[in-house]
């Protein structure tokens, strides 16, 4: 073995060498700041201390279109307590003296977007951390009629208009929409898919109790109307034949209860089409006989051209289902010392259960690089610590811990790669961890189920641990419609 000059010790006389830092982000800045003065500082004075010309940037870290300023510890260090104190006490005053959107929102009564509108209407702009001046909420709450004239012009959809406003089901609303009691006021445009959105009508909330007042409606006999039949507000309108929805819905029902199978049914505007996917189970229905049912019903057939089998939001539904049963898959996800650099922590956990199979450092052999540290918040002295091991021993425990699953990860193909060249760095060629046919993605069947237009982030912690046990409770609400 060869010991480095590193780990000898420094002979007499000898002047031991300086470890020149990599520069850091502002809330490394902030505790290393705080830890050396006491003072209580945070990574926005560090913003403010640059803003006043104390700091410079050394140098900048760039990840999905975010910037992240990275400073040199030196020169934290050489700040002053002097210099620090004010940054410290005009932030704590301005705090004194405004309030958080949420807080501000909460003392007038009324919404976060709701009192964006009315600042935005009234010229009342945010300062600093995009918080408000207590004075000026202080002054819209006094307003009597603010609160209440905010309620009524407040928008929803049509489930939340008949649900939550009138108490009734869905299809009473829709009567009294197509009788023209009630108009939407805008259309909220919500994505669908990854290139297309839909409009959605909005109807202002004192438009639909203003229904309650119309004459010759009694609202407590519409409310007990059972499901299946006809509803009373169809003898004030003059009657009408069943709604297609209702149709489909009504066909989704009874040939799901037929099949002892889940059925699923959606509208998609843009496109105008009604999306129908189904459970899949052992001898269950295939697409011909779902195709086959459609033309042997001669209500349902009539809309047979605005009926689309199959969707990416059901395709997504088995994928986690079938992920989440028993020892079907387990869910990966590594941290690097940079893009697409080598791994220094990975963790795995049972996809069906999330009990943590294997959540370890990992010695790259390399530094990480700052913009990487900035990120995960792993520092070179924590991967190479005594008993951190190297890839080879990690690889052993990962081999076998993923025998006979499909390995999970969100963008797959990056922990595949980064996985793939730390085996082939270590002469590890011929294995199975290296090969697609045992991969699956997580990111791209949670993007279709959302009706995303472009890739969703994970949203994790930037830690192997935290980011797969996210990756699982974006499967567990995949399993639902």
């Amino acid at each position: 073995m060869t010991t480095s000059t590193a780990d000898q010790p420094p002979t007499a006389g000898a002047v031991a060498p300086v470890k020149k830092e990599h520069p850091v982000g502002a809330v490394r800045c902030a505790a290393r700041l705080a830890e050396r003065t006491g003072l209580a500082v945070e990574a926005a004075d560090i913003d403010a201390l640059l803003r006043a010309g104390a700091l410079q940037v050394a140098d900048v870290y760039t990840k999905r279109g975010r910037r992240y300023d990275l400073f040199r510890p030196e020169h934290i260090d050489a700040l002053t307590s002097e210099q620090v104190t004010p940054v410290i006490d005009e932030r704590l005053a301005w705090v004194a003296a405004s309030l958080a959107p949420e807080d501000a929102a909460a003392a007038v009564g009324i919404g976060v977007r709701e009192l964006a509108t009315v600042a935005h209407d009234r010229q009342i702009e945010r300062g600093r951390f995009g918080r408000y001046a207590r004075a000026d909420i202080e002054a819209l709450a006094a307003e009597e009629d603010l609160a209440e004239q905010v309620r009524l012009d407040r928008l929803v959809t049509a489930d939340q208009a008949a649900t939550e406003l009138l108490d009734c089901a869905r299809r009473h609303f829709d009567i009294a929409v197509e009788a023209g009691w009630v108009a939407p006021k805008l259309h909220h445009h919500k994505e669908v898919g990854r290139y297309r959105t839909v409009a959605v009508p909005l109807y202002r909330t004192g438009d639909v109790e203003a229904l309650r007042e119309l004459p010759d409606i009694d609202w407590e006999q519409v409310r007990a109307c059972p499901k299946g039949e006809k509803s009373p507000l169809l003898e004030i309108v003059g009657g009408r034949k069943a709604s297609r929805a209702q149709v489909i819905r009504a066909f989704l029902q009874g040939f799901g209860a037929d099949h002892h199978i889940e059925m699923w049914g959606w509208w998609v505007q843009g496109p105008d089409v009604w999306e129908i996917d189904w459970e899949r189970i052992p001898g269950g229905p295939t697409k011909a006989d779902v195709e086959a049912a459609i033309e042997a019903n001669p209500v349902l057939r009539q809309h047979r051209d605005v009926i689309q089998l199959h969707s990416d939001v059901g395709a997504a539904i088995r994928f986690a289902r079938a992920m989440l049963a028993p020892g079907a898959a387990v869910i990966l996800d590594t941290e690097t010392t940079d893009l697409y650099g080598a791994v220094c922590e990975i963790a795995v956990i049972d996809a069906c259960t999330g009990k943590t199979l294997l959540d370890t450092l990992v010695n790259p052999g390399r530094p990480i690089e700052p913009g990487a540290a900035a990120i995960h918040g792993l520092t070179d002295e924590q991967v190479t610590a005594p008993g951190v091991p190297t890839w080879p021993a990690v690889y052993k425990r990962l081999l076998r811990i993923t025998k006979g699953r499909t390995i999970l990860a969100y963008n797959a193909n990056y922990d595949r790669h980064v996985i793939a060249a730390d085996c082939a760095h270590h002469g590890i060629t011929r294995t199975r961890l290296t090969r697609s046919a045992h991969w699956a993605d997580v990111m791209i069947p949670r993007t279709e189920h959302a009706r995303s237009y472009r890739w969703l982030p994970n949203g994790g912690g930037h830690r192997a641990l935290g980011d797969t046990l996210t990756t699982r409770e974006h499967l567990q609400r995949m399993t639902a419609p």
